[in-house]
């Protein structure tokens, strides 16, 4: 039977969430974990990040042995080798036919700037920045809302069919002293939302136009080639 994993990690204790060579990535720790429990299949992920981002709310599901009942103990389990940089939150089973990838409907993700003081404690988390105009912000980041060919806010080095995304949501909101992009969409490309909040900020700093900028969205001519940094950056849920 499929197991479906909801968890969330600090990105800053991996290079990526995709497995890699020299086993630092999510995926390869919590194969590590379940296999302390017996569980040895691939573990699937629903979304990929980069270097350095983190996730409230990522998804992925493995194949298992149907003697496993008890799922909050399963929870314990698993959480005593993946603490403390992955935490499971929920367990559930799914039927064979679950596909954690190619099933999602929706893919959230939020980029936290933060307007205080620098604190190396935190530096990992938050991307420190001075105070953004809220107004103006949202006017620039609802241009990104719709279908748009996103080949110019993409970073390559993945193999994608296409480069056309729709974003259902693309604003910003204030919470105490912090300023947080929101995001949503059907899918993302690698990189995509740490192109676009770069850009963002290059037109708030006035180093780019919002004329030049719709012009990148509507994949005319590139202007920003930058990436805001990966730190600031959270998968924040995944909706089936």
């Amino acid at each position: 039977m499929k197991l479906k994993l909801v968890f969330s990690y600090d990105g800053s204790a991996f290079l990526g969430s995709a497995t890699q060579p020299h086993k630092k990535s999510v995926q390869d720790v919590l194969e590590n974990a379940l296999s302390h429990l017996g569980i040895f299949s691939k573990t699937y992920m629903a979304s990929r990040t980069d270097k350095g981002v983190h996730a409230s709310f990522a998804v992925a599901c493995v194949e298992c042995g149907n003697h496993f009942k008890d799922l909050n103990y399963l929870t314990k389990q698993i959480n005593k080798f993946s603490h403390p940089h992955i935490h499971i939150k929920k367990l559930e089973f799914m039927p064979l036919n679950f596909e954690v990838r190619y099933d999602v409907k929706s893919r959230e993700y939020r980029y936290i700037f933060h307007h205080g003081k620098f604190n190396p404690f935190m530096s990992r988390y938050v991307y420190f920045y001075p105070k953004i105009d809220i107004k103006k912000a949202n006017e620039i980041l609802k241009h990104f809302i719709g279908e748009h060919d996103f080949k110019y806010f993409y970073k390559s080095g993945s193999d994608v069919k296409s480069t056309i995304r729709n974003m259902f949501k693309s604003h910003a909101y204030v919470y105490k002293d912090m300023t947080i992009f929101h995001f949503k969409a059907n899918g993302f490309l690698r990189g995509q939302i740490r192109l676009i909040v770069a850009s963002v900020l290059k037109v708030l700093e006035q180093k780019m136009t919002q004329e030049e900028l719709i012009e990148q969205i509507k994949a005319i001519k590139k202007y920003n080639h930058f990436l805001a940094p990966s730190n600031g950056l959270y998968l924040s849920k995944i909706t089936y």
